[in-house]
């Protein structure tokens, strides 16, 4: 057993008796973990912050090994993002980017870059106007940290730059873009070079800057279709929330 002193994001938690619960948390230095919170519950423990859906707290875990629970022994709040609770449209958005940080990670998976990318965008969620934005640079980018995103300038077939040719789609049996010459009769949404350019710039971007780029909703859609289509192959399967901004 090893304890462990690090910050947490909390994924997803369940009831575990009528006094704890299992939580999923995405942290610093040990990556993704479930951890049990006994007690989390009871009120005195809320009196100083319970393990709250989104939130951002210092934690001390009592790593097991095999295939045991982590114990989460001791949990500070640092930030919970309240507005995730008073405009529903923030909380989906938030509850999508918590859902695609577990389904595309494994117990034990570990990331800082990741880390940071959820935390910086559950802030830019709770204040920012353009959520379709971060939502699209959120995936793009976990995409790209997990080593899934296909390469967005290039066709996957003859190499042509996609930004001069006047139309592409995203091909999963390629695992990767195609030019117009090259997808054949591909029945995959069409994506513009104004989308590649967004992508591929929204892939890069950070946080800070998000805020800068207006997505028409032609562009909008076909990131959209692109993000998912990346998603929808590396899971086998769709995404579980479905009220997301966009």
């Amino acid at each position: 057993m090893d304890f462990c002193k690090t910050h947490a994001i909390t994924l997803k938690r369940r009831d575990y008796s009528n006094s704890s619960q299992i939580a999923t948390l995405y942290t610093r230095s040990r990556g993704k973990i479930r951890a049990l919170a006994k007690g989390s519950k009871r009120i005195e423990k809320k009196l100083r912050g319970s393990v709250d859906l989104f939130s951002h707290m210092e934690v001390i875990l009592l790593q097991k090994g095999g295939t045991g629970l982590n114990l989460l022994t001791e949990w500070e709040p640092i930030h919970d993002f309240p507005a995730f609770r008073k405009d529903v449209e923030r909380f989906y958005a938030a509850c999508h980017v918590a859902e695609l940080a577990d389904m595309l990670t494994e117990e034990g998976d570990r990331s800082e870059p990741l880390f940071d990318l959820i935390l910086d965008t559950f802030a830019s969620l709770s204040s920012t106007k353009r959520t379709e934005v971060a939502l699209r640079a959120f995936e793009l980018q976990t995409l790209k940290l997990i080593g899934c995103l296909p390469e967005l300038e290039e066709c996957a077939n003859c190499g042509r730059n996609l930004t001069e040719s006047t139309a592409a789609v995203f091909s999963p049996v390629d695992s990767g873009l195609l030019c117009e010459r090259c997808n054949g009769r591909k029945t995959f949404r069409t994506l513009s070079p104004g989308t590649i350019r967004a992508a591929v710039f929204l892939a890069n971007a950070s946080t800070a800057t998000w805020d800068r780029l207006h997505l028409p909703n032609g562009i909008s859609e076909e990131l959209v279709s692109l993000s998912r289509g990346c998603i929808t192959g590396v899971l086998s399967r769709p995404l579980e929330t479905r009220r997301v901004a966009i």
